[in-house]
């Protein structure tokens, strides 16, 4: 979690320094990083991005241990990273900052599921 959090700050740096693409970026590794959090401690892993997402709306998303507008939020900041860093679109500050306000709440979302 202490990951998570880091990125969260640096993705809200990032914004506020009118850098928004490498915000998305940020915010979506801070959501991710906070994915690995909860799995890890219920022992579990993926090697991949796409692993862990999978295996974490296995694991509380399907079971209502987690909401799934904020798991469809972190799918849809995977998206605008994607996008960002393989084809080059540039993201404007708005969904940037729509994107780094749902990573906080993502993050504070599995601190208080995993009751860090």
């Amino acid at each position: 979690m202490a990951q998570a959090t880091e990125r969260l700050a640096v993705a809200r740096e990032s914004l506020e320094a009118g850098h928004p693409t490498v915000a998305v970026s940020v915010a979506y590794y801070a959501m991710l990083n906070a994915a690995r959090a909860a799995l890890s401690e219920d022992d579990e892993q993926a090697r991949t991005h796409g692993g862990t997402w999978n295996l974490f709306r296995r694991r509380y998303v399907v079971t209502d241990a987690f909401d799934q507008h904020l798991f469809a939020r972190a799918h849809q900041a995977r998206e605008a990273r994607e996008q960002g860093d393989y084809e080059a679109i540039s993201h404007s500050e708005e969904t940037a900052r729509a994107l780094v306000e749902s990573a906080g709440e993502f993050i504070a979302a599995v601190a208080r599921m995993i009751g860090d």
